[in-house]
């Protein structure tokens, strides 16, 4: 099995745990510079005629990382915030 083909086998993995079907498309804007294009239209024919998905354990599958703010006082700071800068606005944009 050739690198291309592992690697597009790997890449169709990845786009079907994130809920998309692989396409020709999906496969050149994520290996964009990781192949040729002809070796890219090589490999997804291969593919295309028998489509063989990639294991690839949790721990090698990236993972997200969401933005977690720990501190609840940051919040309500952050809030207090945003509430003091709308009532600015509003109170520019109340006709007078």
């Amino acid at each position: 099995m050739t690198d291309a083909l592992q690697l597009l086998q790997q890449t169709a993995t990845l786009l079907q745990q994130e809920g998309k079907t692989p396409s020709l498309a999906l496969f050149r804007s994520r290996l964009a510079g990781k192949l040729a294009p002809q070796q890219l239209f090589a490999a997804y024919q291969q593919w295309r005629s028998n489509p063989v998905y990639a294991d690839i354990s949790p721990s090698q599958s990236p993972q997200p990382q969401p933005a977690v703010i720990t501190n609840a006082d940051d919040i309500d700071t952050r809030l207090a915030r945003i509430e003091a800068k709308l009532d600015l606005l509003l109170n520019i944009l109340e006709p007078r």
